[in-house]
């Protein structure tokens, strides 16, 4: 199983690899709202990562301070 799991592995990485080298030039045009697309997802993403580290944060600050000791 593990054997396939590799063989799998390694066929996707060159097929990745392989389609990149292959690819055209993309003479594509980028829309205005795509600027406020990735703003909304960086600004999502800050937020559920502050979110997560206020939830978890005695689990964090306890781990730290057990090592310490």
């Amino acid at each position: 199983m593990r054997r396939l799991a590799s063989y799998f592995t390694w066929l996707v990485w060159l097929t990745v690899c392989l389609s990149l080298l292959v690819l055209p030039a993309a003479n594509a045009y980028i829309d205005p709202g795509s600027g406020s697309l990735i703003f909304q997802v960086v600004v999502g993403a800050a937020m559920a990562l502050s979110l997560g580290v206020k939830v978890f944060w005695r689990r964090i600050t306890g781990f730290f301070s057990r090592r310490s000791r």
